[in-house]
């Protein structure tokens, strides 16, 4: 699978009968040779699951900024806040600068990789035994290859060159839009359990057949709506227009609080994606687990329980890393009429106004992490029509300072007390869940089973209900809400 990406599209440097050879050995190695197809279906598996998160890493290097039109309507949903942010980070002198506003696109494939996992592991549940495969070495020497070169070939050519003229969606929409591809191709085959693991085989080289031509014709400019669409989008935009400062240092400077921001985040990712985001996790645990078949000893399911806690972990991490890099190194900087939210981390400038079109400024009331580290954010509308934003200053341990040497309309910082009581049902409703979750697994009252079934379904609608039931009486212990933290 063609993992180049140049202006958005993925090139091919083979010629027809190259791809044509190439995608169709298989095939002849089953019918001449003897070679066994379960193993051929676990390799190509493992390829197109390395394609995602590979592009993953790769989306982060993309120097050109994704078009505003394409952030939330590609085969992978990307939606934060922090895909507006300006400026690099260098990691290391020999790799290209990394850019925060690439990683929402890079934390989105962690759940295109779980939905591509679900989807090809009830397909293969009861006709490939995945355990059994897994263990042969030439499937191991084969995903080593894939890896080894994948990655020489992502050094050599994206990270040298390719990445200057790539956005992130480009990146990550060419492997998403192809393994989509596949997924509906192998669930919308009729009966392709009945052809057993010959028929999955067959689909799979045909797809990837498909997939190699689409590529190539996107290369020569050529192809029609269905192989133009797997080839990828062209999705880079322009540089951004730089925000100009003066270069005279600034009036007044007032930064956040970087411990604030950490818990802000973490209260909002806690509380308000955690829920949502945990079912896929749970289902795929469960196709895993089938997948294994026979080969599901301790062992396999206790590692197949770690991969996916570290896989939902990790996206959780990487959503709290998302809030603290948008905010954590901010500083708010007055140059005469201008108000300025300039980023320490990357060196840049994020966002300018004129103070004179600054109104409805509100001291934010309800953020736990506020009443915890003794900060305070400050919510202000900035601009008019288009340009028109909520914004959020802060949080910042200078409340009183941000009011008075900015200029802003005069508010208390003060915030009124929070009812607890509220809060005390949430912990203890909490507690009683982890208690009563505890004793129905080690108990004897439900066989292992039961415990399962009723895991999967809990987990998949129970929790995001309970998650919302319980944040809305959270909410009840602010005295008064006036901003919501979702818009930060």
């Amino acid at each position: 699978m063609p993992s180049s990406v140049v202006r958005g599209r993925p090139r091919s440097r083979l010629g027809p009968a190259a791809v044509f050879g190439a995608n169709l050995l298989p095939l002849f190695g089953v019918l001449w040779f003897g070679w066994d197809p379960a193993t051929l279906v676990v390799i190509y598996a493992l390829e197109l699951l390395f394609t995602l998160p590979l592009a993953g890493v790769k989306a982060l290097f993309a120097k050109r900024p994704p078009r505003a039109d394409h952030d939330e309507s590609g085969t992978l949903s990307v939606s934060h806040p922090v895909t507006d942010h300006r400026g690099s980070i260098d990691l290391v002198r020999w790799l290209p600068p990394v850019y925060p506003r690439n990683l929402p696109f890079a934390a989105a494939v962690i759940n295109g990789s779980a939905w591509f996992l679900i989807v090809i592991g009830a397909v293969l549940a009861g006709i490939v035994s995945a355990g059994d495969a897994l263990m042969r070495p030439e499937v191991f020497v084969s995903a080593l290859a894939l890896v080894i070169g994948q990655s020489v070939e992502t050094w050599r050519d994206y990270l040298q060159k390719e990445y200057e003229t790539s956005s992130p969606y480009a990146v990550i929409e060419t492997p998403a839009r192809q393994t989509f591809f596949l997924a509906f191709v192998l669930m919308a085959t009729p009966g392709i359990e009945a052809f057993g693991v010959e028929g999955v085989l067959v689909v799979l080289v045909m797809v990837k057949l498909l997939i190699e031509w689409s590529a190539y014709r996107a290369a020569s400019d050529g192809g029609g709506r269905l192989t133009g669409w797997l080839a990828g989008p062209e999705s880079a935009a322009d540089a951004r227009e730089p925000i100009d400062i003066p270069e005279d240092p600034p009036e007044a400077t007032i930064p956040t609080d970087r411990r604030a921001v950490y818990y802000t985040t973490l209260f909002d990712v806690v509380g308000r994606f955690a829920p949502f985001a945990v079912g896929p996790f749970i289902v795929l645990w469960f196709i895993m687990i089938a997948v294994l078949g026979g080969e599901g000893t301790t062992v396999a399911v206790a590692a197949v329980s770690v991969l996916v806690a570290a896989a939902f972990l990790l996206t959780l991490a990487m959503r709290v890393l998302m809030g603290v890099l948008q905010y954590g190194w901010l500083e708010y900087r007055r140059y005469g009429d201008r108000l300025v939210a300039y980023d320490t981390l990357v060196s840049e400038p994020q966002w300018a106004t004129k103070r004179s079109v600054i109104r409805d400024v509100q001291v934010v009331p309800d953020r736990f992490a506020d009443r915890l580290c003794d900060t305070r954010t400050v919510a202000v509308t900035t601009g008019w029509g288009d340009e028109e934003r909520r914004r959020y200053l802060g949080p910042t341990a200078h409340g009183d300072d941000l009011i008075e040497r900015f200029e802003l309309p005069a508010v208390s910082t003060d915030l009124d007390p929070i009812d607890r009581r509220p809060i005390a049902v949430v912990i203890g409703s909490l507690a009683v869940f982890g208690v009563g979750t505890l004793l129905l697994v080690i108990g004897p009252w439900v066989t292992a089973g039961e415990v399962l079934f009723a895991g999967l379904v809990y987990g998949v609608f129970g929790i995001p209900f309970v998650g919302l039931l319980l944040r809305g009486v959270w909410v009840q212990a602010y005295p008064e809400r006036t901003a919501d933290p979702a818009d930060r």
